[in-house]
């Protein structure tokens, strides 16, 4: 073992806790609390990493210092002072707060674990799948998925309380750097035994009078779907509103009506009694992984490049 003395370490910080206490270093509290939580300056020493002498030095110090009295010494026993033990409850507040920092530290930086934000449609259809083989892939990583609004997913990446997001939705932060990775156009959900379910393209006037499952009103696209219907005077029969496309076509799988969904990632799990056909005009999607603007998690990096090579594919997307 190195025996290093406490004065030849320079690089401790200095703390000040008033009075006559400036000057203190954190090594030094770092010995006092060692001795009175080891009761011997040899366990102490142990503890540290440093000699034995240089844990006596460092408390005689800090004595001087504070012109007090910490410890009651009986040959080779060592007993701390009211004053001593009144210094070690003064300074704990500051080895917690580092012990906090450091597991939180640890936490965020371990390269092997990666937090994923997502919305459900892409945790359930996409992700779990993608997911399941790239821990195959990487053993020894593991990976946190938090399922909640895209907007959640959002705000969890910018403030770094995730390493990965991902959303089809329209996602404008400054706190992001987007990774574009599948685009596909809007399809009409249709059940399969439906007059409709035989057209290449689904028009605004085909669904003219038509029961219809409809996203909710907090969704881009659906101010886009309402657009287009009233530009054209058309109106719907909405049975239903929802947030997710899965629920829009278990719906449609149920008869309750057709729906207009992004078929990325829908489609890769196919939904037994339910089609989807081309809707005119146009509607465009974008599903983008998202990462914070700064420091990038190198696992966070590792996934997007592994989800560019496993996603299976598909007839409705194509790589952005």
């Amino acid at each position: 073992m190195t025996n290093t003395k406490v004065m030849d370490q320079p690089e401790f910080r200095q703390v000040g806790i008033g009075g006559n206490r400036s000057g203190l270093t954190l090594r030094e509290l770092e010995v006092l609390r060692a001795v009175i939580t080891e009761g011997k300056t040899t366990a102490a020493a142990h503890r540290l990493g440093i000699s034995q002498p240089a844990v006596s030095r460092a408390i005689a110090q800090l004595e001087t210092r504070l012109n007090r009295q910490l410890f009651h010494r009986n040959g080779n026993r060592i007993q701390p002072t009211s004053e001593g033990l009144a210094l070690n409850e003064q300074i704990e507040p500051i080895f917690a707060t580092l012990a906090r920092l450091d597991a939180a530290d640890s936490e965020d930086t371990n390269p092997k674990r990666l937090r994923i934000a997502a919305p459900p449609t892409l945790s359930h259809r996409l992700l779990t799948r993608l997911i399941a083989g790239f821990l195959k892939e990487n053993p020894e990583a593991s990976v946190h998925l938090e399922i909640g609004m895209s907007s959640n997913a959002t705000a969890a990446v910018a403030d770094e309380n995730a390493d990965l997001g991902i959303s089809d939705t329209r996602t404008r932060h400054d706190g992001l750097r987007m990774h574009p990775f599948r685009h596909a156009i809007a399809h009409a959900a249709i059940p399969a035994d439906h007059r409709l379910a035989d057209r290449d393209e689904i028009t605004p006037e085909d669904l003219a009078g038509e029961s219809f499952i409809a996203l909710t009103r907090r969704f881009h696209q659906r101010n886009v779907y309402d657009r287009i219907f009233a530009e054209r005077g058309i109106e719907r029969k909405i049975r239903a509103e929802t947030a997710t496309s899965i629920a829009i076509c278990e719906l449609v799988r149920e008869g309750m009506g057709i729906g207009l969904v992004n078929p990325f990632p829908v489609s890769l799990r196919p939904v037994e009694g339910v089609v989807f056909r081309r809707f005119a005009p146009r509607v465009d999607y974008l599903t983008q992984f998202f990462v914070p603007a700064g420091a990038v998690a190198p696992i966070a990096q590792r996934f997007i490049e592994y989800a560019r090579r496993a996603v299976p594919a598909d007839a409705y997307s194509h790589p952005a």
